[in-house]
């Protein structure tokens, strides 16, 4: 198509139909980057009522940021007309493919462990909307099908997105449904209702017949068949919220396996040879027609937790896992009452501080991202001295946190730990140069900040979050090969290149975290936003030492500076390298200075 300005975007190619409307992969003038536009009809753009309405709720949506949900950014307005600005989702091939058209493509029934790969991240992204805590309420799609979750690109087989969330609602569930049961007796050659009825009275009549209902790119009639049962009635009000998600979860899950859609009497996968995962527990669970029977998780199905829990995991497991260790906290030693070596026994009162239950503080727990052991090259043949030579090394497999750790997530560490020590008093944070702050007792965090990394943490103050939730620090090594994306050569975590648009460097602060596209391995902010503290010493001349240490090197024994990663939002281009390395005292804060947390894998 010819490129049409709107606003501050160039359309460049058109995508499709959504749930609002007109589809566009479109790019910004400035920051050159690519979206995608989701244009509103006229004749919603004209409507104020539901324009005001439209806004209230993508605010809500806005706030929705995980690795597999399509992030919704603004609303805009240009020429009469009301868009969406969402980030633009592109397969291996540098295309815009949803699922219906990727296993279209594909030419053969999807394995087991490809239906659990995909299943396994949608029941990711939807348990994460509906116990989201930034909103008030329950945020639920109300329109999960294959035309609506995207294929991305990746090396850790296909990465799927979740788009259009909870913009059916937006539009509202007649407006959705009047188009769809068109749609329906359109195709069936039907009427809509029974004669003497109005719309809307009754259920289309005769029953739909599947085979009529596929192939399923048809938007509208795909709706419909994805639909809860409590979305298809009209003749009275239902409550229709996160539950429903669940029964459309089923219907995807039925035909991702069985290639059909769960209707009337059906068979169940194990009745067709499906035995490496228990799918008839998962179907059973979700496909329940009372809404208040259906699981209130999804993930917990992909999860081996116990015996007794139902779950999704192999019967012979062979997935490596992140290793949790139990929380562990040191909080500073103090002696109750220091005046006690002075006391004699004469009767006379002594002051006993009052005992405090520590507060119940649960960790916010970042998603991991497992990288497979073996053997990799790290250093810099052109880099600074420091970096060479270039040597190859062997690492264990390892887990690695998708993004730095937040401000709202270190605050509840500091709830829980009372104080801004450890158990040694060593300086966990300098408040006056985070974005925590501490008034009348009480912490809390700038307006704007909770996704942004938490700065002014000491290495101390980072090895003892790590502890609390279980994971540790990771080593230099391992923090330079994931940057890397596992491969030999990669000079950026972005590749041989590195933009403005691409990371947070050379700018005034902080960003929220994954405001920018993650590595090949889907790690986030690895270059620029904050310097991350590794576990390792630093040793200037340590690179030509572990050529007799390759096998998961650890840096050295003893030193007077920690190692720092990454570069920061100050930082020049060069910082931003992936065999850069900076070290400082352990002790020393910055505004610049933030970590994430690694873990062992089982």
């Amino acid at each position: 198509m010819e490129q049409r300005l709107l606003g501050d975007y160039n359309l460049t190619k058109s995508i499709g139909q959504g749930t609002l409307g007109a589809v566009f992969l479109a790019e910004h003038r400035f920051m050159k980057k690519q979206y995608a536009l989701k244009l509103l009809p006229p004749e919603l753009s004209q409507d104020r009522a539901f324009i005001q309405r439209f806004e209230e709720e993508v605010a809500q949506l806005a706030t929705l940021e995980h690795p597999n949900i399509v992030k919704i950014h603004n609303i805009s307005y240009a020429e009469g007309i009301y868009f969406l600005v969402t980030d633009c989702i592109v397969d291996g091939m540098g295309e815009t493919t949803n699922l219906s058209q990727y296993l279209h493509s594909l030419g053969r029934p999807l394995e087991e462990e490809e239906v659990f790969s995909i299943l396994s991240q949608i029941a990711a992204a939807l348990d994460y909307a509906h116990h989201h805590q930034s909103t008030q309420k329950k945020l639920s799609h109300r329109c999960v099908k294959p035309n609506n979750i995207l294929i991305g690109k990746g090396l850790r087989g296909v990465e799927v997105f979740v788009s259009d969330f909870g913009l059916s609602k937006v539009i509202g569930t007649g407006a959705v449904l009047a188009r769809t049961y068109k749609n329906v007796a359109d195709a069936l050659g039907i009427s809509l209702a029974p004669p003497g009825k109005n719309f809307g009275e009754g259920y289309p009549s005769p029953p739909i017949e599947l085979s009529k209902l596929l192939p399923l790119q048809a938007s509208f009639l795909q709706t419909y068949a994805f639909l809860a049962p409590e979305q298809k009635r009209l003749d009275a009000p239902h409550t229709v919220d996160d539950r429903a998600d669940v029964y459309s979860f089923g219907v995807l899950a039925y035909f991702l396996l069985m290639h059909e859609i769960p209707e009337g009497i059906f068979e169940m996968p194990s009745e067709r040879g499906y035995s490496r995962y228990p799918w008839d527990s998962l179907l059973l669970a979700c496909l329940q027609l009372n809404p208040n029977k259906r699981p209130s998780s999804l993930s917990s199905f992909f999860t081996q937790e116990s015996d007794q829990k139902m779950h999704l995991s192999p019967h012979s497991p062979s997935v490596l896992r992140p290793l949790i260790q139990a929380p562990q906290l040191e909080r500073p030693d103090t002696t109750s009452d220091p005046s006690a070596i002075f006391q004699i026994a004469s009767g006379v009162k002594t002051y006993h501080p009052e005992h405090k239950e520590a507060p119940n503080v649960h960790p916010i727990l970042t998603d991991m991202v497992v990288m497979t052991g073996g053997q990799f090259i790290r250093g810099s043949t052109d880099g600074n001295r420091d970096e060479m030579p270039r040597h190859q090394i062997t690492l264990s497999s390892f887990a690695m946190d998708i993004h730095p750790v937040t401000n709202e997530q270190f605050v509840r560490f500091l709830e829980i730990m009372g104080g801004a020590k450890d158990s040694n008093h060593n300086d966990i944070i300098r408040l006056r140069d985070s974005r925590i702050k501490r008034t009348a007792g009480r912490l809390s965090i700038e307006s704007g900040y909770a996704k942004h990394p938490v700065v002014g943490v000491t290495w101390y103050g980072a090895a003892a979050y790590a502890k609390w939730v279980g994971k540790r620090l990771p080593t230099e090594a391992e923090w330079e090969i994931a940057a890397k994306g596992g491969l030999e050569i990669s000079l950026y975590s972005t590749g041989e290149e590195i933009e403005k648009s691409q990371a947070n460097f050379f700018s005034s602060d902080t960003t929220s975290v994954m405001s920018y596209a993650p590595n090949r391995l889907g790690i986030f902010d690895l270059a620029g936003n904050v310097y991350e503290w590794c576990s390792d010493w630093y040793g200037y001349n340590y690179y030509e030492l572990s050529l007799q240490e390759p096998d998961n090197p650890q840096g050295p024994l003893q030193g007077v500076y920690r190692v720092l990663r990454g570069g920061c939002w100050k930082s020049l281009k060069e910082d931003l390298r992936c065999s850069r390395r900076h070290r400082n005292n352990p002790g020393t804060v910055n505004s610049t200075y933030g970590f994430r947390c690694a873990a062992d894998v089982s």
